[in-house]
């Protein structure tokens, strides 16, 4: 007689490594851009709480561009558009 748990198992089910693996290549990782710092020299995007720079890499995106409230992106040969929702700080404006 065999155990109650030997009955459980399913002998086609794929060992739970190669699952696990197979999902992490299938799902790419979510991207979310959390702020935008522009400087007079160069500009920072701040995604998944890393600070990058154009041509920095994250996850298996590459950043292409940083724009006012914008990053473009390119991942797998595909261009995507991250956006802020809304601008936090607005740029100060000169009074004469």
């Amino acid at each position: 007689m065999l155990p109650a748990s030997a009955y459980a198992l399913d002998p086609t089910r794929p060992p739970a490594a190669f699952v696990t693996a197979a999902a992490e290549r299938q799902a790419p990782a979510t991207l979310h851009l959390q702020a935008i710092f522009r400087g007079a020299q160069s500009a920072r995007a701040v995604l998944n709480g890393q600070s990058l720079r154009v041509g920095d890499t994250l996850a298996d995106a590459r950043v292409l561009a940083i724009n006012t409230n914008s990053v473009l992106i390119e991942r797998d040969g595909q261009q995507q558009t991250l956006r802020l929702v809304a601008p936090i700080i607005t740029p100060s404006q000169v009074r004469p």
